[in-house]
């Protein structure tokens, strides 16, 4: 990488801890966006619809902002999102985009030109599987608690990183909500950080790299608790790459909002490789697909999807559970 294109790096978040709540990050999503409105903006970024559908749709409020926020770990429909990102910018209306690197290259080469009221944010991206796969682990799921899934989240942020939330109807019109406390114990989030089911051309993704494809770069900044000791990283810590003259002026016009620290590449790829290159193809991902078209979704979920000492963990996750996490972090240490 040469010098020039180092980018600045920033550890951040809000400093408004609601709105990090409601992220599964530090929440410079939902600033950037918010300021980007208040300029008679337009957002454009995915969604998981009530259909458990990802695609991408445009935001012209804070309410429709909400249906924006969150990670979504499939790969989303862009559907006419490109089209209507020229049409606004034609017309003079700022536009912030947010997309995996693909997708944010794919908008410049659509757009062939660059337009002055454009903002992109690329997220740092493992790979992407298809919505075909993850319908197959919604039919699972309802299967497994007996329901329909009307609510799904693929993290939450009752303790950064925490994992998938479903929440069901019942044929008895009841509502429940199942959290998994680790992404060891969901078949979909477990493959996918594994990286066994993305598609093929992730494994070679040319947009893992830097220089990045965004005037700014977001993702989780993971290592933050032990290299920031001066940020409260309970609630998650952003990882900023600024990569434009664009992305300089957008930060400074919102860091009253933020608290920063600068960093490197170095450091934010220490813990998040995928910054800096793509993920590696595990030798079963040849045969995985196959494997799910001839067993079946719910046989390969119980099996491949799950790690060797899966009974271990959802024993320990289940006596943490009954004695609290501070009790077991006593019991832990007195017997280490």
């Amino acid at each position: 990488m040469k010098q020039k294109d180092s980018p600045a790096v920033y550890a951040s978040y809000a400093k408004n801890v609601a709105e990090r709540m409601k992220s599964t990050s530090g929440a410079l999503f939902y600033v950037i966006a918010k300021y980007v409105l208040e300029q008679g903006g337009i957002i454009y970024g995915a969604t998981l619809d009530e259909n458990m559908q990802v695609h991408h749709i445009s935001a012209e409020s804070t309410e429709q902002l909400q249906l924006l926020r969150g990670s979504k770990y499939v790969q989303s429909k862009l559907n006419d999102t490109y089209r209507e990102i020229r049409k606004h910018l034609r017309a003079g209306r700022m536009v912030y985009f947010t997309g995996v690197g693909c997708q944010v290259a794919g908008l410049k080469s659509f757009l062939m030109k660059d337009y002055p009221t454009l903002l992109t944010s690329d997220i740092v991206c493992h790979g992407t599987p298809s919505q075909k796969l993850f319908d197959e682990h919604i039919a699972y799921l309802e299967k497994q608690h007996n329901g329909k899934v009307v609510d799904y989240k693929f993290r939450d942020n009752a303790s950064w990183g925490g994992c998938e939330t479903v929440t069901v109807i019942t044929d008895s019109k009841t509502r429940k909500t199942y959290r998994l406390p680790s992404y060891d114990l969901s078949p979909y989030l477990y493959s996918f950080m594994h990286a066994m089911t993305f598609r093929l051309s992730c494994y070679g993704c040319p947009f893992a790299s830097v220089p990045r494809q965004g005037d700014i770069t977001l993702a989780d900044f993971w290592g933050a608790r032990e290299l920031f000791k001066e940020l409260d990283a309970s609630h998650g810590v952003s990882l900023i790459l600024v990569n434009s003259p664009k992305g300089k002026e957008l930060l400074g016009r919102i860091l009253p909002e933020l608290d920063l620290v600068e960093s490197d590449v170095e450091a934010a790829a220490a813990k998040n490789g995928n910054l800096v290159t793509h993920s590696v193809m595990p030798e079963i991902r040849n045969n995985i697909f196959d494997d799910i078209r001839q067993y079946g979704y719910t046989r390969v979920a119980k099996t491949t999807f799950r790690p060797s000492n899966y009974i271990k963990l959802r024993l320990l996750y289940r006596f943490i559970d009954i004695v609290g996490k501070d009790n077991y972090i006593k019991i832990r240490n007195l017997f280490r």
